[in-house]
Protein backbone atom coordinates (compact mmCIF):
# COMPACT_ATOMS: atom_id res chain seq x y z
CA UNK A 1 0.00 0.00 0.00
CA UNK A 2 1.42 3.37 -0.98
CA UNK A 3 1.90 5.94 1.79
CA UNK A 4 -0.21 8.64 0.10
CA UNK A 5 -1.93 10.38 3.03
CA UNK A 6 -0.84 13.88 3.99
CA UNK A 7 0.45 14.54 7.49
CA UNK A 8 -2.86 15.83 8.86
CA UNK A 9 -4.79 12.81 7.66
CA UNK A 10 -2.11 10.52 9.09
CA UNK A 11 -2.37 12.25 12.45
CA UNK A 12 -6.16 12.04 12.51
CA UNK A 13 -6.17 8.40 11.37
CA UNK A 14 -3.59 7.43 13.98
CA UNK A 15 -5.45 9.10 16.84
CA UNK A 16 -8.79 7.71 15.67
CA UNK A 17 -7.44 4.17 15.67
CA UNK A 18 -5.67 4.53 19.01
CA UNK A 19 -8.80 6.01 20.61
CA UNK A 20 -10.99 3.23 19.21
CA UNK A 21 -8.57 0.57 20.45
CA UNK A 22 -8.78 2.08 23.94
CA UNK A 23 -12.51 2.87 24.11
CA UNK A 24 -14.14 0.29 21.81
CA UNK A 25 -16.52 3.11 20.82
CA UNK A 26 -16.88 4.84 17.42
CA UNK A 27 -14.78 8.02 17.37
CA UNK A 28 -16.28 11.37 16.38
CA UNK A 29 -14.62 14.61 15.29
CA UNK A 30 -15.97 16.25 18.45
CA UNK A 31 -14.20 13.66 20.62
CA UNK A 32 -10.91 14.15 18.78
CA UNK A 33 -11.09 17.94 18.99
CA UNK A 34 -11.98 17.95 22.70
CA UNK A 35 -9.72 15.15 23.86
CA UNK A 36 -6.51 15.63 21.90
CA UNK A 37 -6.22 19.42 21.37
CA UNK A 38 -5.04 19.01 17.79
CA UNK A 39 -5.24 22.69 16.92
CA UNK A 40 -7.81 22.14 14.19
CA UNK A 41 -11.49 22.96 14.36
CA UNK A 42 -14.07 20.15 14.72
CA UNK A 43 -15.29 21.02 11.22
CA UNK A 44 -11.80 20.54 9.75
CA UNK A 45 -11.40 17.24 11.60
CA UNK A 46 -14.85 16.13 10.46
CA UNK A 47 -13.99 16.86 6.81
CA UNK A 48 -10.72 14.95 7.08
CA UNK A 49 -12.50 11.98 8.66
CA UNK A 50 -15.05 12.06 5.86
CA UNK A 51 -12.20 11.97 3.33
CA UNK A 52 -10.57 9.04 5.18
CA UNK A 53 -13.90 7.23 5.07
CA UNK A 54 -14.26 7.88 1.36
CA UNK A 55 -10.74 6.56 0.77
CA UNK A 56 -11.53 3.35 2.70
CA UNK A 57 -9.53 3.91 5.88
CA UNK A 58 -12.50 4.50 8.19
CA UNK A 59 -16.03 3.12 8.45
CA UNK A 60 -19.16 4.78 9.84
CA UNK A 61 -21.12 1.88 11.35
CA UNK A 62 -24.28 4.00 11.84
CA UNK A 63 -25.44 7.27 10.29
CA UNK A 64 -25.32 9.20 13.54
CA UNK A 65 -22.27 7.42 14.97
CA UNK A 66 -18.60 8.22 14.86
CA UNK A 67 -16.15 6.18 12.81
CA UNK A 68 -14.10 3.05 13.34
CA UNK A 69 -11.05 1.72 11.45
CA UNK A 70 -11.48 -0.49 8.39
CA UNK A 71 -9.08 -3.32 7.57
CA UNK A 72 -7.32 -0.89 5.24
CA UNK A 73 -7.07 1.65 8.06
CA UNK A 74 -5.56 -0.88 10.44
CA UNK A 75 -3.11 -1.99 7.76
CA UNK A 76 -1.97 1.59 7.10
CA UNK A 77 -1.62 2.11 10.85
CA UNK A 78 0.51 -1.01 11.29
CA UNK A 79 2.67 -0.32 8.22
CA UNK A 80 3.24 3.43 8.58
CA UNK A 81 1.97 4.87 11.87
CA UNK A 82 2.90 2.34 14.52
CA UNK A 83 4.95 3.51 17.49
CA UNK A 84 7.91 1.47 18.73
CA UNK A 85 7.19 -1.94 20.26
CA UNK A 86 6.11 -1.72 23.89
CA UNK A 87 7.63 -4.04 26.48
CA UNK A 88 7.24 -3.81 30.23
CA UNK A 89 9.55 -5.29 32.81
CA UNK A 90 6.92 -7.77 34.03
CA UNK A 91 6.55 -9.28 30.54
CA UNK A 92 10.31 -9.61 30.15
CA UNK A 93 10.85 -11.11 33.62
CA UNK A 94 7.94 -13.55 33.42
CA UNK A 95 8.84 -14.68 29.89
CA UNK A 96 12.43 -15.41 30.87
CA UNK A 97 11.44 -17.11 34.13
CA UNK A 98 8.93 -19.45 32.51
CA UNK A 99 10.89 -20.31 29.37
CA UNK A 100 14.13 -20.97 31.25
CA UNK A 101 12.36 -23.12 33.88
CA UNK A 102 11.77 -26.13 31.63
CA UNK A 103 14.20 -28.60 30.13
CA UNK A 104 11.66 -30.76 28.28
CA UNK A 105 11.02 -28.97 24.99
CA UNK A 106 7.45 -30.25 24.52
CA UNK A 107 6.38 -29.06 27.99
CA UNK A 108 8.19 -25.82 27.27
CA UNK A 109 6.11 -25.17 24.14
CA UNK A 110 2.90 -25.88 26.06
CA UNK A 111 3.93 -23.39 28.72
CA UNK A 112 4.76 -20.81 26.05
CA UNK A 113 1.21 -21.10 24.68
CA UNK A 114 -0.20 -20.64 28.19
CA UNK A 115 2.10 -17.70 28.89
CA UNK A 116 1.10 -15.85 25.72
CA UNK A 117 -2.59 -16.30 26.38
CA UNK A 118 -2.25 -15.31 30.02
CA UNK A 119 -0.44 -12.06 29.24
CA UNK A 120 -2.66 -10.98 26.34
CA UNK A 121 -6.13 -12.54 26.95
CA UNK A 122 -6.00 -13.67 23.31
CA UNK A 123 -5.87 -17.12 21.75
CA UNK A 124 -2.30 -18.37 21.47
CA UNK A 125 -1.10 -21.02 19.05
CA UNK A 126 2.26 -22.80 18.85
CA UNK A 127 3.23 -24.77 15.75
CA UNK A 128 5.95 -27.31 16.33
CA UNK A 129 7.80 -30.24 14.75
CA UNK A 130 7.36 -33.49 16.66
CA UNK A 131 11.01 -34.29 17.32
CA UNK A 132 10.98 -35.88 20.76
CA UNK A 133 12.52 -39.38 20.92
CA UNK A 134 12.99 -39.50 17.15
CA UNK A 135 16.31 -41.17 16.42
CA UNK A 136 18.03 -41.91 13.13
CA UNK A 137 18.41 -45.70 13.13
CA UNK A 138 20.25 -46.19 9.86
CA UNK A 139 21.05 -44.88 6.40
CA UNK A 140 21.04 -47.23 3.44
CA UNK A 141 21.61 -46.97 -0.30
CA UNK A 142 20.35 -48.84 -3.32
CA UNK A 143 22.51 -48.54 -6.43
CA UNK A 144 20.25 -47.92 -9.43
CA UNK A 145 22.83 -47.26 -12.08
CA UNK A 146 26.07 -45.36 -12.51
CA UNK A 147 24.52 -41.89 -12.14
CA UNK A 148 21.76 -42.52 -9.58
CA UNK A 149 21.24 -44.09 -6.14
CA UNK A 150 18.37 -44.31 -3.68
CA UNK A 151 18.99 -43.06 -0.15
CA UNK A 152 16.77 -44.62 2.55
CA UNK A 153 16.47 -43.24 6.10
CA UNK A 154 14.87 -45.26 8.88
CA UNK A 155 13.92 -43.68 12.23
CA UNK A 156 13.24 -45.03 15.70
CA UNK A 157 9.51 -44.32 15.22
CA UNK A 158 9.40 -46.63 12.20
CA UNK A 159 9.22 -43.87 9.62
CA UNK A 160 11.05 -44.68 6.40
CA UNK A 161 11.96 -41.89 4.00
CA UNK A 162 13.66 -42.36 0.65
CA UNK A 163 14.97 -40.19 -2.14
CA UNK A 164 16.49 -40.80 -5.57
CA UNK A 165 19.78 -38.94 -5.91
CA UNK A 166 21.06 -37.91 -9.32
CA UNK A 167 24.84 -38.00 -9.09
CA UNK A 168 27.06 -35.47 -10.82
CA UNK A 169 29.81 -38.11 -10.88
CA UNK A 170 29.48 -41.90 -10.87
CA UNK A 171 30.26 -43.82 -7.68
CA UNK A 172 31.49 -47.40 -7.52
CA UNK A 173 29.76 -50.01 -5.40
CA UNK A 174 32.70 -50.14 -2.99
CA UNK A 175 32.71 -46.34 -2.64
CA UNK A 176 28.98 -46.32 -1.98
CA UNK A 177 29.47 -48.91 0.77
CA UNK A 178 32.21 -46.77 2.31
CA UNK A 179 29.93 -43.70 2.24
CA UNK A 180 27.12 -45.64 3.91
CA UNK A 181 29.44 -46.92 6.64
CA UNK A 182 30.82 -43.44 7.28
CA UNK A 183 27.37 -41.81 7.50
CA UNK A 184 26.11 -44.47 9.89
CA UNK A 185 29.25 -44.31 12.00
CA UNK A 186 28.79 -40.56 12.48
CA UNK A 187 24.99 -40.27 12.70
CA UNK A 188 23.52 -43.65 13.66
CA UNK A 189 21.33 -43.52 16.82
CA UNK A 190 21.53 -39.74 17.03
CA UNK A 191 18.49 -37.46 17.27
CA UNK A 192 17.20 -36.36 13.88
CA UNK A 193 17.34 -32.67 14.72
CA UNK A 194 20.97 -32.91 15.79
CA UNK A 195 21.91 -34.72 12.59
CA UNK A 196 20.10 -32.05 10.58
CA UNK A 197 21.82 -29.18 12.40
CA UNK A 198 25.19 -30.81 11.94
CA UNK A 199 24.58 -31.24 8.21
CA UNK A 200 23.02 -27.81 7.63
CA UNK A 201 25.82 -26.04 9.54
CA UNK A 202 28.56 -27.96 7.75
CA UNK A 203 29.95 -29.34 11.02
CA UNK A 204 30.22 -32.94 9.86
CA UNK A 205 33.71 -33.09 8.22
CA UNK A 206 32.56 -36.02 6.11
CA UNK A 207 34.30 -37.33 3.02
CA UNK A 208 31.00 -37.67 1.18
CA UNK A 209 29.98 -36.18 -2.19
CA UNK A 210 27.94 -32.99 -1.94
CA UNK A 211 25.09 -34.58 -3.95
CA UNK A 212 24.57 -37.06 -1.13
CA UNK A 213 25.01 -34.48 1.65
CA UNK A 214 22.40 -32.22 0.03
CA UNK A 215 19.98 -35.12 -0.39
CA UNK A 216 20.44 -36.15 3.25
CA UNK A 217 19.75 -32.60 4.40
CA UNK A 218 16.58 -32.47 2.30
CA UNK A 219 15.33 -35.81 3.61
CA UNK A 220 15.93 -34.76 7.20
CA UNK A 221 14.15 -31.45 6.62
CA UNK A 222 11.14 -33.33 5.25
CA UNK A 223 11.09 -35.63 8.27
CA UNK A 224 11.42 -32.81 10.76
CA UNK A 225 9.00 -30.31 9.27
CA UNK A 226 6.74 -31.35 6.40
CA UNK A 227 5.38 -34.48 8.06
CA UNK A 228 4.61 -32.58 11.28
CA UNK A 229 3.18 -29.31 10.06
CA UNK A 230 -0.26 -29.86 11.59
CA UNK A 231 0.89 -30.31 15.22
CA UNK A 232 -0.23 -27.34 17.33
CA UNK A 233 -0.75 -26.27 20.92
CA UNK A 234 -3.68 -23.89 21.57
CA UNK A 235 -4.43 -21.90 24.74
CA UNK A 236 -6.79 -19.12 25.78
CA UNK A 237 -10.08 -19.97 24.07
CA UNK A 238 -12.01 -18.93 27.17
CA UNK A 239 -10.09 -15.67 27.53
CA UNK A 240 -11.21 -14.37 24.14
CA UNK A 241 -14.74 -14.08 25.59
CA UNK A 242 -13.58 -11.05 27.57
CA UNK A 243 -13.53 -8.93 24.42
CA UNK A 244 -16.76 -7.33 23.30
CA UNK A 245 -16.17 -8.41 19.68
CA UNK A 246 -16.77 -12.00 20.77
CA UNK A 247 -19.87 -11.67 22.94
CA UNK A 248 -22.17 -13.14 20.27
CA UNK A 249 -22.60 -16.86 20.98
CA UNK A 250 -22.89 -17.79 17.29
CA UNK A 251 -19.68 -15.93 16.52
CA UNK A 252 -17.92 -17.77 19.33
CA UNK A 253 -19.12 -21.15 18.09
CA UNK A 254 -17.84 -20.35 14.61
CA UNK A 255 -14.49 -19.17 15.96
CA UNK A 256 -14.03 -22.28 18.09
CA UNK A 257 -14.85 -24.56 15.15
CA UNK A 258 -12.03 -22.94 13.15
CA UNK A 259 -9.57 -23.04 16.05
CA UNK A 260 -10.22 -26.76 16.48
CA UNK A 261 -9.11 -27.40 12.89
CA UNK A 262 -5.39 -28.02 13.33
CA UNK A 263 -4.75 -28.00 9.59
CA UNK A 264 -6.28 -24.53 9.29
CA UNK A 265 -4.21 -23.22 12.18
CA UNK A 266 -0.97 -24.75 10.92
CA UNK A 267 -1.43 -23.25 7.44
CA UNK A 268 -2.14 -19.89 9.06
CA UNK A 269 1.00 -20.04 11.20
CA UNK A 270 3.09 -21.15 8.24
CA UNK A 271 2.78 -17.61 6.87
CA UNK A 272 5.37 -16.65 9.48
CA UNK A 273 7.97 -18.77 7.67
CA UNK A 274 7.80 -16.53 4.61
CA UNK A 275 9.63 -13.61 6.19
CA UNK A 276 11.11 -15.28 9.30
CA UNK A 277 10.00 -12.39 11.50
CA UNK A 278 6.90 -10.85 13.02
CA UNK A 279 3.98 -11.11 10.60
CA UNK A 280 0.57 -9.41 10.92
CA UNK A 281 -2.59 -10.45 9.09
CA UNK A 282 -5.68 -8.27 9.55
CA UNK A 283 -9.28 -9.21 8.87
CA UNK A 284 -9.83 -10.29 5.29
CA UNK A 285 -6.06 -10.73 4.78
CA UNK A 286 -6.32 -13.92 6.84
CA UNK A 287 -8.41 -15.50 4.05
CA UNK A 288 -10.55 -17.39 6.58
CA UNK A 289 -14.08 -15.87 6.67
CA UNK A 290 -14.64 -17.01 10.26
CA UNK A 291 -11.62 -14.93 11.35
CA UNK A 292 -12.59 -11.75 9.48
CA UNK A 293 -13.06 -9.89 12.78
CA UNK A 294 -9.60 -10.92 13.97
CA UNK A 295 -5.97 -10.05 13.57
CA UNK A 296 -3.24 -12.69 13.68
CA UNK A 297 0.30 -11.87 14.86
CA UNK A 298 2.97 -14.53 14.33
CA UNK A 299 6.71 -15.03 14.47
CA UNK A 300 9.11 -17.95 14.17
CA UNK A 301 11.32 -19.66 16.70
CA UNK A 302 14.61 -21.28 15.80
CA UNK A 303 17.40 -23.46 17.12
CA UNK A 304 20.90 -22.36 16.32
CA UNK A 305 19.59 -20.14 13.54
CA UNK A 306 17.50 -22.91 11.94
CA UNK A 307 13.78 -22.08 11.89
CA UNK A 308 11.87 -24.83 13.69
CA UNK A 309 8.29 -23.62 14.13
CA UNK A 310 6.14 -20.58 14.79
CA UNK A 311 4.03 -18.99 17.49
CA UNK A 312 1.03 -16.75 17.08
CA UNK A 313 -1.74 -14.75 18.70
CA UNK A 314 -5.33 -14.55 17.45
CA UNK A 315 -7.32 -11.63 18.80
CA UNK A 316 -9.70 -8.85 17.80
CA UNK A 317 -8.55 -6.31 15.23
CA UNK A 318 -8.96 -3.78 18.03
CA UNK A 319 -5.72 -4.81 19.75
CA UNK A 320 -2.82 -2.77 21.09
CA UNK A 321 -0.48 -3.61 18.24
CA UNK A 322 2.64 -2.04 19.73
CA UNK A 323 2.29 -4.18 22.84
CA UNK A 324 1.27 -7.42 21.11
CA UNK A 325 3.97 -7.17 18.45
CA UNK A 326 6.59 -6.45 21.08
CA UNK A 327 5.48 -9.35 23.25
CA UNK A 328 5.30 -11.90 20.42
CA UNK A 329 8.74 -10.80 19.20
CA UNK A 330 10.12 -11.15 22.74
CA UNK A 331 8.70 -14.66 23.23
CA UNK A 332 10.01 -15.82 19.86
CA UNK A 333 13.54 -14.63 20.63
CA UNK A 334 13.67 -15.97 24.21
CA UNK A 335 12.21 -19.31 23.11
CA UNK A 336 14.82 -19.57 20.34
CA UNK A 337 17.58 -18.85 22.85
CA UNK A 338 16.32 -21.50 25.26
CA UNK A 339 15.77 -24.21 22.63
CA UNK A 340 19.23 -23.55 21.22
CA UNK A 341 20.65 -23.96 24.71
CA UNK A 342 18.76 -27.23 25.25
CA UNK A 343 19.06 -28.87 21.85
CA UNK A 344 21.60 -27.02 19.77
CA UNK A 345 25.16 -28.01 19.29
Amino acid sequence: MLNLLDERKKKILKITIKDYIESAQPVSSRILAKKYHLGWSPATIRNEMADLEEEGYLIQPHTSAGRIPSDRGYRFYVDFLLDDFELNDDDIELTNNIIFSYIDWETLLQKVAELMSQRTTFISVVLFPQLKNTILKKIEFVDLREDAVVMILTTSTGVVKEKIIRLSESISEDELMRIKDELNRVFELKELQKVYWSISKGKHNLKVPQDIISALEELLRDLLYKDKEEEVFVAGLSKILRHFEFQDINKIKTLISVIEEEKTLSSLLFSAFLNKGVTILIGEEINIPELSDCSVVTTVYSIGGNVMGSIGMIGPKRMKYEKILGFVDLVGKVLSERLTQLLGE
